[in-house]
């Protein structure tokens, strides 16, 4: 791809922004795949969670390197300055205490009424619902379809888990679904282009991944 053939470069900003919330979206999707594999067999879910385990540190791998070519980036006139910073870091801190201290109140109610098994189809859903605020603070749209995903994973355990007598629901579809959406947001974020004239990060994986293909 030439220079001329590649789209406007983004900012320092979205740059760094994308790179931290693929380090971030890798980390909670290999929590969630944890939480997918809980009623498993022992032997299948060692699988799938080391599967789940080579994703993330993937995406956490390219994203750090993503990172590193902040510096390259060129400097435009849509970077935040200090006091739009603070704004944002304020804001962004009333967004995820609003989020746990939701989480942990209903984890409460639910213990207490002995309905501990529907938590994480809840939790699924709080942490569906935090994207959408940070979606518009944060000027990323596809964080509306990541929370979206979340909520519609924990609505289907809400519906079918009971519906089925099937426990295993209630930890299989939020948790493999979350982290399905997770991983997604992660490809999303690391799309080319990363900078003129670079190799784009999802390039680079897809490379990654026939190179470990054609090891196997």
């Amino acid at each position: 791809m030439t220079l001329a053939d590649t789209p406007s470069p983004i900012s320092r900003a979205e740059l760094r922004g994308r790179a931290t919330g693929a380090g971030v979206m890798a980390f909670f999707g290999l929590g969630w795949m944890a939480c997918g594999v809980t009623d498993m067999p022992v032997t299948a879910g060692r699988v799938v969670f080391a599967v789940g385990l080579a994703v993330s540190i993937t995406f956490a791998v390219l994203g750090a390197r993503m990172g590193r070519g902040v510096a390259d980036a060129p400097t435009t006139d849509t970077e935040p300055t200090a006091a739009g910073k603070k704004k944002v870091g304020v804001r962004f801190a009333l967004v995820v205490v609003a989020e746990w201290v939701a989480i942990f109140a209903i984890a409460r109610v639910l213990v207490s009424t002995d309905h501990a098994e529907a938590i994480p189809a809840f939790v699924a859903a709080v942490v569906g619902i935090h994207f959408f605020p940070l979606a518009r603070l944060f000027g990323v749209r596809a964080y509306r379809w990541t929370g979206a995903a979340l909520c519609a994973s924990a609505l289907a355990a809400a519906v079918l888990a009971p519906l089925t007598s099937t426990p295993a629901l209630w930890t299989a579809l939020p948790g493999f679904g979350s982290a399905a959406a997770l991983y997604a947001t992660c490809a999303h974020l690391l799309r080319p282009p990363v900078q003129p004239g670079n190799a784009p990060a999802w390039s680079a994986f897809v490379a990654g991944l026939k190179a470990w293909s054609s090891v196997g």
